[in-house]
Parts: C-alpha cells; sequence; structure tokens
C-alpha cells in the first residue's frame, strides 16, 4: 500500500526528476510573470508533474487533505457543467502555479542566511524580548519558516523551548504575513484579491504589523515555575540586515523598472539573484553551484506539502469560480466594505481556530464575494489578516507543528496560548480596516 508509512522515503530518481520539475516550475514561471509570451500551462504541467511525483512523500493527512479539496473542487465542476456553465479547465493548471514557483524561488533565500552562526552569549530582559522579536518579524519576511528553526534551536536551553520563547518566536513570525512580500500570504492575497497591488497591500499592510508585534510581546504567557523570569534572546546583528534591505530595494526597483512584469515575478526573480549572487561570493561559481544544486535536491521535494495544497486549492478555486457563475450562490449583504469584511475575517479566524488552513477560507472567500466587485485592496487586507491573526490560533499551522515535531511543545497548546492575544489583534485589525477604507473614501 502507497499510505503504509507516513513521509515514505522517495528513490533517489524520483526525488531528483521531482526536484527538477521545481527547478522548471520556478523558471516557466518567472517567464510567464516576465511577459515572455510563453503561456501559464507549462508551468502547471511541471508543478503537476512534480506534485505526482512527491504523492508517496506525503503523510496520510496530507493525502486526505488534499483528496477533499481536490473532491469538493471536482463536485462544483460537475454541478456548474450540469446547470450549463463552462469552466475556465485552463485554471486546473495555472490558478496557483505563479504562487508555486515564487514559494519555491524565495525557498533559495536559506542558502543566505541570517548569521545564525554567532556564538556570543545570550543576551536577556525585556531588551532581549524585543530585538528577538523584531528579528524574527524582519528576518522571518525574508527566509520564511527558516528563522523559526534557527532561533528557536538557539534559545532551546538542554533541547527545551519554553512556551513563552515559542509565542515570542511564532507570534511576530506569523505577522510578517500583513506585508511580506516573500511570504506565501502575500503571493495568495495577489493571487486572489485581483487587481491589488503589491506596493499599496505591503504598505496597508505593515504599520499594522508592527503594533501587533508590539501587542503581541506584550501579551505572552507569563513564565511558568522555575523559569527564569528574565527572558533569554536571540543574539541578533546588525549586519545581517543587508538582506532584507538588498530585497526590498531590488524589488522596489523591478516595479519602477520592469512594470510590465507581475509582482510574482519581480519577487521571484529578485530572491533567485540575490541568492545566487551570494553564494558565489561566499563560496565561488564551483562550490557556490554545488550548493544550489544540492539545495535544489534536498529542500524543493521538501515542499511536498505546500505543492498539493496549492494544486489541490487551485482545483477548489477553478470549481467554486464556475459554481459561482451559475448564480447560485447566495450572500447575506448587497456590497463589500469595512463592516462586511470584519464579519468575514472573524468567520476566517474562527475557522481556522478548528484547524481550516487560511489558504481554504481563502479560496471560498475569493469565489464567494467576487460578485460584489470588492475592493482590491480592502480584500487583500482582509486575506493577510486572516493569515498572519488566524494561524496563530491554528493548531494545525505549520510553525505550532514544527515546534511540537522537534520540541515536544503541544500544538493544540501553543494556538490556545495565544487566544488573547488574537482577540485583542482582531480588534485592532477591525479599526485598520475601517481606517483604510476611510483613507480610500469608500462610504
Amino acid at each position: 500500500m502507497p499510505h503504509s508509512q507516513p513521509h515514505q522515503v522517495l528513490s533517489r530518481p524520483r526525488s531528483a526528476l521531482a526536484a527538477w520539475l521545481m527547478m522548471g516550475l520556478v523558471l516557466l514561471s518567472l517567464a510567464y510573470g516576465a511577459r515572455t509570451g510563453l503561456p501559464a500551462w507549462p508551468a502547471g504541467l511541471a508543478a503537476w508533474g512534480a506534485g505526482i511525483a512527491l504523492w508517496p512523500r506525503l503523510d496520510h493527512k496530507q493525502h486526505r487533505f488534499a483528496i477533499i479539496l481536490s473532491g469538493l473542487g471536482a463536485v462544483a465542476l460537475a454541478v456548474a457543467l450540469w446547470r450549463g456553465q463552462s469552466p475556465s479547465w485552463s485554471g486546473l493548471l495555472t490558478k496557483n502555479t505563479p504562487l508555486l514557483g515564487m514559494l519555491a524561488a524565495v525557498s533559495f533565500l536559506q542558502l543566505v542566511g541570517m548569521g545564525d552562526g554567532d556564538d556570543r552569549p545570550l543576551p536577556r530582559g525585556r531588551r532581549a524580548l524585543w530585538q528577538t522579536m523584531a528579528g524574527v518579524h524582519v528576518f522571518g519576511a525574508v527566509i520564511n519558516m527558516s528563522v523559526i528553526f534557527i532561533v528557536a534551536e538557539r534559545l532551546a536551553q538542554a533541547g527545551r523551548l519554553s512556551p513563552r520563547q515559542a509565542a515570542a518566536i511564532a507570534r511576530p513570525f506569523m505577522l510578517a504575513a500583513l506585508w511580506s512580500p516573500f511570504f506565501g500570504a502575500m503571493a495568495v492575497a495577489l493571487t486572489y484579491a485581483p487587481h491589488a497591488r503589491l506596493a499599496d497591500v505591503a504598505l496597508a499592510g505593515a504599520p499594522l504589523a508592527a503594533v501587533l508585534v508590539w501587542v503581541a510581546g506584550r501579551t505572552l504567557p507569563p513564565a511558568a515555575a522555575g523559569e527564569d523570569p528574565d527572558f533569554v534572546g536571540f543574539p541578533m546583528r546588525l549586519s545581517a540586515l543587508w538582506l532584507p534591505l538588498a530585497l526590498t530595494g531590488i524589488v522596489s526597483a523591478g516595479h519602477f523598472l520592469l512594470p510590465a512584469w507581475s509582482s510574482l515575478a519581480i519577487i521571484s526573480g529578485a530572491a533567485l539573484a540575490i541568492s545566487v549572487a551570494a553564494v558565489f561570493v561566499r563560496s565561488g561559481a564551483g562550490d557556490g553551484l554545488e550548493r544550489i544544486i544540492d539545495h535544489a535536491h534536498r529542500r524543493l521535494p521538501a515542499m511536498s506539502g505546500e505543492l498539493m495544497l496549492f494544486l489541490a486549492a487551485g482545483v477548489l478555486a477553478t470549481g467554486l469560480q464556475a459554481l459561482m457563475q451559475t448564480d447560485s450562490g447566495w450572500l447575506p449583504f448587497e456590497r463589500f466594505g469595512p463592516l462586511q469584511a470584519a464579519l468575514v475575517l472573524g468567520l476566517m479566524i474562527a475557522l481556522s481556530a478548528i484547524g481550516v488552513h487560511a489558504v481554504v477560507t481563502i479560496v471560498i472567500a475569493s469565489a464567494w464575494l467576487a460578485p460584489l466587485a470588492p475592493d482590491p485592496l480592502l480584500l487583500a487586507l482582509m486575506f493577510l489578516m486572516s493569515w498572519g491573526i488566524g494561524l496563530a490560533l491554528n493548531p494545525m499551522a505549520g510553525v505550532h507543528l514544527s515546534l511540537q515535531g522537534r520540541f515536544a511543545l503541544p500544538a493544540l497548546g501553543l494556538a490556545r496560548a495565544n487566544l488573547r492575544y488574537c482577540l485583542v489583534a482582531y480588534a485592532l485589525a477591525v479599526v485598520w480596516l475601517f481606517g483604510v477604507a476611510l483613507v480610500r473614501g469608500m462610504p
């Protein structure tokens, strides 16, 4: 049986095939987003080919989740056909492939790192807390989940990480979803909020992220009995800030110099360019190329869970959009303004708390709200808020599961410890939605 063991080890040829298909996905998606004239479907074929090759690597839950999402999408497509609609079949290949190409391209930034070889003593106290949270937020916005492992391993005393330290790492990391162009959340928001502009979304989300990082630090769980009351933090180095600053500069320049390129293509190109340049400068051309190829063979197949999640979500989105075209969708309101955004956001966060991934709720909300022609910035912000705040309550979030697997911290306990913080964050997010709507002149 193919599911007899979770995370089955793939044969070397199969793993290498998946890695090369993933690299093909990156390059083909980049070529499509750069408006070279290449269509989107070749990247989709590469993505599905990699997904099929990596299918045995998924565990039982990932298999079931992918089958359920794809099955729901297939049912929606069947109903749409029965009602006389002509679905956009190309969406099955193209719906999330630019997004997946960007995520795979951004993974190469892990080769650059954040100066984690620092052997200085760990700082202590309130300053150490804010330094750690700010560092995790900024570097997590660029190198994604890698920052969790780098910082957590450094902070762990005798292999143990306290719930307080775990919250101080996880919360600011997830809040980077509100503005970071290198986060999967931004790629999803730009995909499912048509016509939203990266610069507008990032500028609107960054100030709220800064406020919520402060709230996250003020609402941390108290030190446990026997735990050092002084927070033990991570020794961040200012010299490592060159990476986020350089990436920000390249992406900004790309939007100015390459207006025809899609936002996801600019982000992918910037991530690849700076990763290759940094590795070549540090290791030389020969060793640098070897490191890049090793990363492609080792890290890209490890994205099997994300790959199948987004492929299955693409099937669901294609089916839901076809179904909504039949005028069978029910909407409890006639327009989409800040009040409606606040209500939908609350529902999305509540669903996240019972384990529903933000990708699923975003796909459903996008198809559901499309007939109202929602303001793209307001819609994208709502999606990012559901990710940055909602995942903190989700026991199935990758951050919580990673901390559980490495440090034996219960994922459910980590999520429930964020309840008070998430309630405050939701209230501030609602205020922010109304403020954005006011600035944009929405009634």
